[in-house]
């Protein structure tokens, strides 16, 4: 009686204790890995023909639909006339001459309203502030306007639709020409009638 009782307190003692429980860390891809491709959105359908006299309520339509998309992002969407110019800051969209990952996700959700309004022309203006030369400014602000273009490319939006303008130190936004909120991307969008 004895023993099982002593046998009965030492299994009793052994489920108390916690084991032992080992940190088997994530495996490493090795560095020249390939990411793998995340499955593809399904395709956008065009909004159709346009017309010149369509043109006000096709890009009204493209506005609210650009205004839905980019909510709480930060970016401005503003009309003048019939186009329309998206508002970018250059604080999150760029880090080291690359698009960020908000960038990235920006481009796509503009691609894909561009890709649904598919008779507009969109024209990519990059600005910096005034705290390098005026060449200097200028050939970083064509770097990343190309490179905004290059990312609204690559999500959907055809070549041949865009065009890549840096613009430097021109046209600040605020009164100090060295402030960097002068830096931003503004995609001007301008509707194609073909008839």
């Amino acid at each position: 009686m004895r023993k099982t009782c002593l046998a009965v307190a030492l299994l009793a003692l052994a489920g108390c204790q916690t084991p032992q429980q080992s940190v088997v860390p994530p495996p490493v891809a090795p560095p020249d890995a390939v990411p793998q491709q995340q499955p593809s959105q399904p395709p956008v359908t065009s909004a159709g023909p346009l017309t010149k006299a369509a043109v006000e309520t096709y890009m009204d339509a493209q506005e609210a639909d650009l205004r839905s998309y980019l909510r709480g992002q930060g970016v401005l969407v503003a009309r003048r006339g019939d186009d329309l110019v998206v508002t970018i800051p250059n604080d999150r969209l760029f880090e080291k001459m690359e698009v960020t990952a908000w960038g990235n996700a920006l481009a796509m959700s503009v691609a894909q309203v561009l890709e649904h309004y598919d008779h507009s022309a969109v024209e990519v203006d990059a600005y910096s502030d005034a705290t390098g030369s005026d060449s200097e400014n200028l050939a970083l602000s064509q770097k990343r306007a190309k490179i905004m273009a290059d990312a609204l490319a690559q999500n959907g939006v055809a070549q041949a639709r865009l065009t890549a303008k840096g613009l430097g130190a021109t046209d600040p936004k605020f009164s100090d020409p060295r402030d960097v909120r002068n830096r931003r991307i503004e995609l001007r969008i301008t509707p194609t009638p073909s008839g």
